[in-house]
């Protein structure tokens, strides 16, 4: 017994020496790999909600951000968080939300709806890269007062043809496209219609983007929806695309010409058009346009005007004066909607043998001393029926009248058109909404 526990005590430092030089030989336990970090995002998309403070699990993130505001992602842990949205430097929540994060996943909150049915909608991706020479795209709608739509992406001088996404309802969410990178166009019907809502134009789109693009209210415009388009890049995490396009109309106002051909850039886009009539809104995206007004069914070209169009806004071009001094006049028709229970109206003098005039309403004047070729800015009035009189300057002497009724939240133009002295003086109300 004695020899064993001997041999034990020597053989025992030098297994310990062996182990302690011998590195290569010996496998050492792997650490367990760390668990996969979650990634998660806010984006107030509420349009009548008002600037809010965003905490996750307590911890503000983001403050005071407005309608359109985006955070970038944020790193956190997989499991269960808290995102709780509130009124700014407030403590009132209008949002309270609890995702269970996975581990190596991404996710977008929005805060959406109204105010008054704010709701959290909630867009989980997988973390994976687009392939190369990719994008991927998913496509949201968060705008409360648009109906379901249909999304067309095409290539930006494409036509419509069938949807790439049909009837995408309000909290709709699309699975992840994936498309080459380049130039593309995002175009919005009414689901089931051919009526384009919204255009933004030519986009390009660069290899490796991960993108969340949502269609949200918008307030101004040419359109009822605008794109947020949310990226993974931390320098830019948002940007606003708006509806590329320009509305413009054309109004025969000239009394003494012929029926007109309408072209734009040298296609005819209206024929055969007659004295007063105007033409209902056109919606070419931006830019310079070239516009000849000829005789109906000829190349005789009386008005060649080269006509600017900004993104969003609203023009009438009007052919003006007689035949011989003919010339076109560019009105600016954008204007914000009126408030509840208003009507805005907007006057213009386009007779060009009728003297300066005062515009009065139930007897009490409007505008006073307008002459020819001059238009007033849009006045807001109550929605109600006016007894409107066109005076000439400075007399009681009424050369037009009529009974106009103003629709609460209608925009209009009234033209005063014709020739005094031909006796085709009238008033041309027209729908500016």
């Amino acid at each position: 017994m004695k020899r064993f526990l001997l041999s034990l005590a020597v053989l025992a430092p030098m297994a310990l020496l062996t182990a302690c030089n011998d590195d290569d030989s010996s496998p050492q336990p792997t650490p367990p790999a760390p668990p996969a970090a979650s990634y998660v995002r806010v984006v107030h998309a509420s349009p009548d909600a008002p600037a809010v403070d965003v905490a996750l699990d307590g911890t503000n993130v983001v403050t005071n951000a407005s309608f359109k505001a985006a955070t970038g992602f944020l790193q956190t842990t997989a499991g269960a968080h808290t995102v709780r949205v509130n009124a700014a430097g407030t403590t009132t929540t209008v949002l309270s939300a609890s995702p269970t994060l996975a581990g190596g996943k991404y996710y977008t909150v929005f805060a959406a709806n109204k105010l008054a049915a704010l709701e959290p909608l909630v867009v989980e991706e997988e973390a994976a890269a687009p392939a190369s020479g990719k994008i991927k795209l998913r496509v949201v709608h968060a705008a409360p007062s648009a109906p379901a739509v249909d999304v067309h992406v095409t290539a930006p001088a494409a036509a419509l043809g069938t949807p790439t996404l049909s009837n995408v309802p309000f909290k709709g969410i699309s699975a992840a496209l994936e498309v080459d990178a380049g130039d593309y166009r995002v175009r919005v019907t009414p689901a089931g219609s051919t009526t384009v809502v919204y255009d933004s134009g030519k986009l390009s789109l660069a290899a490796g983007a991960n993108l969340v693009a949502a269609a949200i209210d918008a307030s101004t415009g040419n359109s009822p929806v605008s794109l947020l388009v949310l990226t993974r890049d931390i320098a830019n995490p948002v940007f606003e695309v708006k509806d590329q396009r320009a509305l413009v109309r054309a109004v025969h106002a000239s009394p003494n010409a012929p029926s007109v051909d309408i072209l734009v850039n040298n296609a005819v886009a209206l024929s055969n058009v007659p004295f007063p009539v105007a033409s209902a809104y056109l919606d070419p995206l931006a830019g310079t346009y070239n516009f000849k007004v000829n005789a109906a069914g000829t190349s005789t070209t009386v008005i060649n005007a080269d006509v600017p169009l900004e993104a969003g806004k609203k023009y009438s071009v009007v052919a003006a004066n007689f035949l011989a001094n003919i010339e076109p006049l560019v009105f600016d028709d954008t204007t914000a909607k009126p408030a509840a229970g208003k009507a805005k109206l907007r006057i213009a003098h386009l007779s060009p043998d009728a003297p300066n005039v005062d515009i009065l309403a139930n007897d009490a004047a409007l505008v006073s001393n307008v002459p020819f070729k001059a238009k007033t800015d849009y006045l807001e009035v109550a929605a109600a029926t006016y007894a409107i009189k066109v005076n000439v300057a400075g007399t009681s002497t009424t050369a037009l009248s009529a009974n106009l009724t103003l629709e609460s939240g209608k925009i209009y133009s009234v033209y005063a058109v014709g020739s005094l002295a031909g006796s085709t003086l009238q008033l041309k109300v027209l729908n500016d909404n």
